[in-house]
């Protein structure tokens, strides 16, 4: 069986199509579906510690595969860089939009989110201890004989010295996001597993500029529609979408999303009540003025429509499939699916369009089989995949 493509991410300048598959990234003419490069990381340098080597040899190359993959990926909006983040070796991995090291960049605790800003600068990074660091991207000469067990030491001679975070939150940060308002003003927008949501000026992180509350689980996701540049629509393990003002942390409304997953259910404790909704992403399709939430516990992609001037998250259609990312082109409706199929026969990619009411057509299926036939790569069993739908571990039970 093939290896899932966990994250995607698309490029309109170039119409290039990026897959992270495990510890590896591929990039793909998304035209005409040929393989154009393929990133895989450094080996690391041999340890001389022997009590080290010993304990490194434990490992087989699958488990360290299996747990070094990449947790996000994306493109900067010039078109330039590739951006992605790595589980095992807690590393921000910076590419050139042809694959080759801009830089890799080790911290503390494993990265959660990230982010770019709009001049393509720089990487907002939150990571699982709740802090936020901006890194500069620096487009240097990388070593290329640098292995993954020197990238701390890399990092701190060529790519500006050791950071320090910038804001944090006494919870895991989940997700972030950075965005102007009217005044061309740049903030931090940032959530985490206690159900905060809190607006940050940047860069004078020191200054709180809003907090919205009204969540009651974690927050897991994040999306500034592009046509409401003031609107945010945040989900995660609450039964509703929360569709808000960030300028002014004003809730609007609460858009109830558990009757549309699990429309059986009732309030006398049928077994579909006890589901819990989990939102693993929020996408924008903003040539049809969409949104997109896709919840890995129903495996249901919800579609609504937003109205800018009514200030309404409306619901028009749902989609089924056990979804891992989606890649919106901006092109009249085309979205790139990620899907986690373990038969073979199916492919793990597929593009649709989307029509304004909310339905999917599968489209450019040959484009589609050949990418399908040179991504990812081949493994024995599921065994050798991590866990890629884990957001519903977020979810804090009481203890009795």
């Amino acid at each position: 069986m093939k290896h899932p493509i966990q994250k995607l991410a698309y490029d309109p300048h170039s119409k290039a199509l990026y897959l992270a598959v495990s510890e590896r990234i591929q990039k793909f003419n998304s035209v005409t579906g040929d393989l154009i490069n393929e990133w895989i990381p450094p080996t690391p340098q041999v340890d001389k510690d022997p009590e080290e080597q010993k304990k490194k040899k434990k490992k087989t190359k699958t488990e360290d595969n299996k747990h070094n993959f990449f947790r996000t990926l994306t493109c900067s909006p010039d078109g330039q860089y590739v951006v992605g983040s790595t589980d095992e070796q807690k590393s921000l991995v910076v590419l050139r939009a042809d694959l080759s090291v801009v830089n890799i960049r080790n911290f503390p605790k494993r990265p959660s989110a990230i982010d770019i800003t709009s001049d393509s600068s720089t990487v907002l990074l939150g990571d699982k201890f709740g802090d936020v660091y901006a890194v500069p991207i620096r487009d240097i000469a990388y070593p290329p004989t640098a292995g993954l067990s020197r990238i701390s030491e890399v990092s701190e001679s060529e790519s500006g010295g050791e950071l320090d975070p910038i804001l944090g939150h006494v919870s895991m940060l989940v997700d972030l996001l950075v965005t102007e308002d009217e005044r061309g003003l740049r903030h931090i927008i940032s959530s985490d597993r206690d159900e905060h949501i809190r607006v940050t000026k940047y860069p004078e992180s020191y200054v709180i500029e809003a907090f919205c509350l009204g969540h009651e689980q974690y927050v897991s996701q994040l999306l500034i529609p592009s046509w409401s540049p003031n609107t945010l629509i945040s989900g995660g393990g609450d039964d509703f979408l929360a569709h808000w003002d960030w300028t002014t942390g004003e809730l609007l409304e609460k858009v109830d999303i558990h009757s549309i997953l699990y429309p059986e259910s009732d309030k006398n404790g049928s077994e579909e009540q006890i589901a819990e909704v989990a939102v693993s992403g929020i996408w924008q399709v903003p040539e049809l003025h969409l949104v997109l939430a896709y919840d890995e516990t129903a495996k249901l992609l919800l579609v609504f429509k937003l109205h800018k001037e009514a200030r309404q998250l409306e619901y028009i259609n749902k989609f089924s499939s056990n979804i891992l990312d989606v890649a919106v082109t901006g092109e009249d409706g085309k979205v790139w699916l990620s899907i986690d199929d373990t038969s073979d026969s199916n492919p793990l990619i597929q593009k649709y369009l989307i029509s304004e009411k909310g339905g999917f057509t599968v489209i450019d299926s040959e484009i589609t089989q050949r990418i399908f036939d040179k991504a990812s790569f081949t493994i024995a069993s599921r065994d050798d995949v991590v866990a890629l739908h884990s957001i519903a571990l977020l979810r804090k039970h009481a203890e009795h």
